[in-house]
């Protein structure tokens, strides 16, 4: 097992100011032992009928030229552990947002 470094996260909530339906959860900040951060990560929502379970996307760009078909990565973590403890340390803070802000916009008439 792994030492990681101290972790913390700051979750914001989105609201979409045409409220149409979005995917889009929340942004979040991810700290790294008070020295470093990884900005531009995002909570979505599966688009899954009856599964809209979050799940968190870290930050990515789309390719250029030959490659504008992909998207590549622009920081994430390495390992699974790491992974899984940045995940569930996000996902715990979206959670912890006021519930007005963490579900989901009612579908317009």
């Amino acid at each position: 097992m792994e030492n990681l470094p101290k972790l913390d996260a700051r979750v914001r909530p989105y609201q979409d100011p045409s409220d149409r339906p979005t995917k889009l959860m929340a942004f979040a900040e991810l700290m790294i032992a008070d020295a470093f951060v990884i900005k531009g990560i995002r909570v979505l929502k599966k688009a899954e009928p009856g599964n809209d379970e979050p799940f968190v996307v870290f930050p990515a760009e789309k390719g250029k030229g030959a490659t504008a078909d992909r998207w590549f990565d622009l920081a994430h973590p390495i390992t699974a552990e790491a992974r899984n403890a940045a995940i569930g340390l996000i996902l715990e803070k979206y959670r912890q947002l006021a519930p007005a802000a963490v579900a989901p916009a009612p579908a317009p008439f």
